[in-house]
């Protein structure tokens, strides 16, 4: 009786060992949570960066065919070529960038605190910043040649960047933290002035190319905006930047000063 057990307690193992033998355990076992996770990490980047530009394409590609079988002129559907093309072209620099940001993480890091709080974050900071530069930036090129024949032409709007909403909290992260940091203190004013700082954006007027080709000062106006949204977000990205390299370091600090205290006394012999 007691063999029986032990071979049904066995069975598990005899399963794993001489049917399946697909090495899982080997491979958990010899998992290196440094060279590992940097380089799953890494690889991750890499598909995110593919399923978005397909993302993209395919919501530009549809946009695009809805629009010239709407109700535009045949004039405004010719210049429009441009404008798709220039949408089309946008997804890959931005894949670039990511699989580029993926691959900066896929290096040495002394722990996976580090790790996760300090390069993972401060590079989807970076990452998003620059991704919603290059999405700006082509959106004002589209903009700039709408003004230029004094067309409305086709532009797409969220051009197929969901995907993208996961990293969102990340990108907020520095702030919220110095809320909570400065709340401890009661110094609210302070993170509500940054918040206020990094959201500031120029806005521009609704443009409504008319066709006459009288270029008016709100459309100049509108087209110089965009670009200044550009340096703006960049800008306001370094910001955040800076701000979270500051409160990441204090807390640090603090943890390292209180697993380790030291207290400077001078103490003299009278």
């Amino acid at each position: 009786m007691n063999q029986i057990i032990q071979q049904v307690l066995d069975f598990p193992q005899m399963v794993n060992q001489k049917y399946l033998k697909f090495g899982v355990n080997e491979s958990i076992d010899s998992f290196d949570s440094e060279q590992g996770v940097r380089r799953y990490v890494s690889k991750l980047y890499q598909f995110v960066a593919l399923a978005l530009l397909i993302s993209m394409e395919y919501h530009v590609i549809i946009s695009a065919l809805d629009y010239f079988q709407g109700e535009a002129g045949v004039l405004q559907k010719l210049l429009s070529v441009v404008t798709v093309l220039v949408a089309l072209a946008t997804g890959f620099p931005i894949a670039k960038a990511i699989r580029t940001r993926g691959d900066s993480l896929n290096w040495k890091h002394s722990s996976m605190i580090e790790f996760v709080f300090n390069d993972f974050v401060k590079t989807n900071i970076q990452l998003l910043g620059e991704v919603m530069a290059i999405a700006g930036l082509f959106s004002a090129v589209n903009l700039t040649f709408s003004f230029l024949v004094d067309h409305d032409l086709f532009a797409s709007n969220n051009m197929g960047m969901d995907l993208l909403g996961v990293f969102a909290p990340i990108s907020a992260f520095p702030l919220v933290l110095l809320a909570k940091l400065v709340g401890i203190v009661g110094v609210n004013g302070i993170s509500e002035t940054l918040s206020s700082i990094t959201a500031y954006r120029m806005e521009a007027a609704s443009t409504s190319f008319g066709g006459d080709f009288q270029w008016n000062i709100n459309d100049i106006l509108n087209v110089l905006s965009a670009y200044l949204n550009v340096m703006i977000g960049l800008a306001m990205m370094y910001i955040s930047l800076t701000v979270y390299k500051y409160t990441y370091g204090l807390i640090a600090s603090v943890i390292k000063w209180v697993a380790n205290p030291f207290i400077p006394l001078l103490i003299k012999n009278k």
